[in-house]
This record gives structure tokens, sequence and C-alpha cells, in this order.
């Protein structure tokens, strides 16, 4: 349970300490922290998260971190204090309706407001919050509603999860016989592929159908780094050149071209697959879809295509050969001796350090999509960042549920220096709660993601800068952890060594080039 104490929610606490045994209690700085540290737990270990929030303003700080949930598809559970029934309207401390702010950001955002319907409602959140399309659920209970004590019985079917549907058949049928006609496919995997518990299936379809695959989000690591199907670094020819790209597990958004593949002149026909039927792209034309348990959909897909290669193969020669490409031009600016220091040396020293199992968390504008281009996880489940929506200040929140749900792997959190300001502060969670992370400020003195773009389109920019050389080390020694900052290329690897065998919170503060700007394709606009 995720939480910052409030009366509201006492009761709850008194539940969790007496429980047998006793539900573990992570008591945060911020609210938002505690939504996001819920959010990370239930994407990394695919099961429900639970964050506790008092009244009114506990709630409301927790509203960008639930939204940032729903964007991700996470099973999330939101439990809040609300002021009492039998006062309201009469102005109560900490009165508000919070259900309307929640509802459009959750699968179900309800009161619940009698003592006996307690146990029966939360039973409800968690279902609901598992039940494909995953994500958040909000529940509040009045105060009367939360002290009362009343003996119920649970439900008949309570803790039981429903099972998924698979896909329908005819439409998988039809997705099988355009992947026979195609001859430049590619396969793109999303989150959802690994929060539905399918990376082994779309594993085993992609290598049976020697498929090219693109992940995304938390579809990294399904192919695990060095796999020969695997494409990320080519993505840009492939999506503008393919006949077919079959999407499975994200939405068409901004990160996929809104749908809109191959070449102007010849289209690439495109093929939609989520987990449940609202989940089907409404936006763009597509040649096919299907909705259902992914696992399933890949069984199936494969068995339909006869467990045989589909596809040009040297379409998939081309392709692998352009990924290798990229990670060679990489090679200079990952061992650049160039001072201020780059971004991407920080990487070519990271790389050194990390072991298979790392969990590497990304919060932050261009410092963090260095990392996105050059980190590839070697299983699925271990790497996070804020997802579609795009709210910072997920860090600090990410990296409390990653220590937890991995308690022997390396956690190393990546910030850009402007996304430190927004949650920094629980570094003393890491220090109270013994949770030993790795935290990497890349701080170039600027919101860089703002800074150039602005540029570009004013001639100038504003509102951009940060204090120089600010030293976030030092922030999270005050708060009892340890730190230190890096001005030069040399110092970068023995401090990452410091930093993972000092068994505690420990944050290396990396001077950066301003001037390095992440080279952008796309502004999601």
């Amino acid at each position: 349970m995720f939480t910052l104490s409030g009366g509201h929610v006492f009761p709850l606490y008194d539940g969790a300490v007496k429980a047998d045994p006793p539900l573990r209690l992570v008591d945060v700085r911020h609210e938002q922290t505690a939504v996001f540290a819920a959010e990370a737990t239930a994407r990394l270990t695919r099961t429900p998260g639970l964050a506790v929030v008092t009244a009114g303003p506990g709630v409301t700080n927790s509203v960008s971190a639930v939204t940032g949930a729903w964007f991700n598809g996470a099973p999330l559970v939101v439990l809040g204090g609300r002021a009492p029934d039998y006062l309201w309207g009469k102005g109560a401390l900490q009165e508000l309706d919070h259900v309307p702010l929640l509802a459009p950001v959750t699968k179900r955002a309800w009161t619940e407001h009698t003592v006996a319907g307690v146990a029966g409602s939360v039973d409800e959140a968690f279902r609901l919050a598992l039940t494909p399309h995953r994500g958040p659920v909000f529940l509040d209970f009045p105060l009367e509603a939360i002290y009362g004590e009343e003996a119920v019985d649970l439900p008949p079917d309570a803790g039981r999860m429903p099972a998924a549907a698979p896909p329908d058949g005819d439409d998988v049928a039809a997705i099988a016989a355009l992947l026979g006609a195609a001859r430049r496919p590619v396969l793109v995997l999303g989150s959802d592929v690994w929060l539905g518990g399918a990376e082994t299936a779309a594993l085993g379809c992609a290598e049976a159908l020697r498929l090219p695959v693109i992940t995304n989000g938390q579809g990294r690591g399904v192919l695990p780094r060095g796999h020969s199907l695997l494409v990320t670094r080519a993505r840009s020819v492939a999506l503008a050149e393919a006949d077919l790209v079959i999407v499975v597990g994200v939405p068409l958004d901004f990160r996929l071209r809104y749908g809109s593949f191959g070449p102007p002149d010849a289209p690439a026909k495109v093929v939609h697959v989520a987990d449940s039927a609202g989940g089907i792209a409404t936006h763009c034309p597509l040649a096919a879809s299907a909705s259902g348990d992914l696992a399933a959909f890949f069984t199936t897909l494969a068995d339909a295509c006869g467990q045989r290669p589909v596809g040009d193969m040297e379409w998939l020669a081309r392709l692998r050969g352009t990924a290798r490409a990229a990670v060679a031009a990489d090679t200079p600016l990952l061992e650049t001796e160039a001072s201020p220091i780059h971004p991407m040396r920080v990487y070519g020293e990271l790389l050194r350090e990390l072991d298979d199992d790392a969990v590497v968390i990304g919060d932050g504008g261009d410092f963090v999509s260095f990392a996105g281009r050059v980190i590839e996880p070697a299983f699925p489940g271990h790497w996070l960042d804020p997802g579609p929506y795009g709210c910072l200040g997920t860090g600090l929140g990410y990296a409390l549920a990653a220590r937890l749900a991995h308690p022997s792997s390396q956690v190393a959190l990546m910030l850009g220096d402007g996304a430190a300001g927004l949650s920094l502060m629980d570094a003393d969670t890491l220090v109270r709660h013994n949770l030993p992370v790795v935290m990497i400020v890349g701080n170039n003195s600027a919101w860089g993601l703002e800074k150039e773009p602005m540029r570009a389109v004013y001639g100038y920019d504003v509102a951009a800068d940060l204090r120089p050389g600010t030293r976030y080390d030092e922030v999270v020694r005050a708060l009892g952890g340890a730190g230190e900052q890096v001005t030069a290329p040399g110092e970068i690897a023995p401090a990452l060594r410091r930093a993972f065998a000092s068994g505690v919170p420990y944050l290396i503060n990396v001077i950066t080039d301003v001037a390095a700007a992440y080279p952008r394709t796309t502004t999601g606009v």
C-alpha cells in the first residue's frame, strides 16, 4: 500500500498492519508518488497496484498520476477518503466530490456510502482494474462508512478474475491471409503484450514466421537485445517501406504515426490487435483487426500461417543491416571525450555496468530519449518510462516500485534535471524505507525538450533555463542518501561503480552539454 498519511483513511492503515500477514505500507512525500509507485507495481508485476490517498488535496494531488495509468493501461486501484455524508454540504474539512474529477481517466470512479458495501466494492475495484482493457479504478468512502463496523459476507466470486476471451477465429484467419500475401511485413509489439502475459507467445510467433519486430513501451524486451528479428533501430525504414504493419497491444497514436505507414503512393495495409474491442483504432483505415486474449492471438496466428516464414527474407535482411548500422553509428558518441559531457557518453558507460536483469527507468525529456535509443532490455518488464501521457515526475515512484518488485536487481533511474525537480524529495522515502536505487541526473540546466523547439519556432527561447550546476547530489545527501557530481567523461564509470556498490539511495549528478539536443523526427503534435 503506497500512501501519504491522512485521517480520512486511518482505518485502511489499521487493516493493513493487523492483516495476517501484514500488508506492507510505504508512505511517501507526495500523493502523486504514491500513485506512480502503485502504477509501476502493476506494470512490473502484472498484479494490481494499490494507492491510498486522503480526502480533498490527497485525491487531487493524485490525478495526473492516475491519468498516466489510464494511458498506460495499468491495473491500478486508488482508494480515497471522503468527508462524511452526515455533514455533506455544510463545508466539512476537505469536502469535495472527487468522482467527477476521476471519472474521465478511470475505468470506473464511485463512492461507496455503506459500511456493508465496502468489502464488495473493493473486490469489484480490483476485478475491474484487471479486466482487459486494464486500467485504473477509483473508489472513495465517506468517513462514517470507512470508520463503521459491520459483519458481511464477501461475494461468492471474490478474488476471482475473469478469463480473457480468445480472439475471433475468422479475424485471425483474415490477418493470416494478409501475411501470406505480404512481402514486407512488420510486427509492432506494445505494452499490452507484456501486461497481458503474451510475451512468450509473441516471441514464438515472431520466430516461427520470421517476422521483423519493432518493440514499443513495455513491449521492449519481449525480443531480447541482440535478437536477430529485433529491428527497432530500423523503425523509420521499416514503417516507411512496409506493405503490411501488424500492431499489437499499443494504440495507433503519435508514437506510431497515427497508423499511417508505407510509401505515400502505396500505403501499407494496417492490422490492429488489442486486448479488448474498445481498443481497436477507429481513426484510420484498417485492413483487418482482432481483439481478445493476446497470447491466444499469437498462437492462433502462427498456426494459421502454418508455423512457417512469411514475407521476403531479403526484407528482413535489409532491416537487420539497417539496425546494425544504426547501432554502429552510435559508437562515436557513446565513447566521446567531449566536454561538457554528451548524454550519450553517460549511456556508453552505463551499458557496461548494467546486469541483464537490471530495471532501467526513464523520467525526463531529451536525456531519457537518448536512453530509449540505446538501452535495450534483456527481459520484458525491466524498462519503465512515463508512457504516452508524458507526465514527468514519475521517477521516484517508479523507482520505489522497482526496488520492491526486484529486490536483488540493479535499479537505475535516469532523470532529466527538470524531471528531478518534480519528485526528488521522495529520495527521503527511499532512505526511510531502506530502498537503494541509483539515480543518474543528466544536468544540462534546461528544459531541453522545450528549449530547442522554441528556438526553432521563434528564434529564441524563454522559460526553458534552469540554474546551471545545481547540486542534486547534495539534495540526496541531505536527505540521508549519498551522491556525487561528475563533470568529466572519465569520471562516469567510477561513479557508477561506487553507486551500485553503495547499498543506499545514490545520485550521480552529471553535468551535460545543453547543446546536445536529441534529434527528433516527431513532436507528437
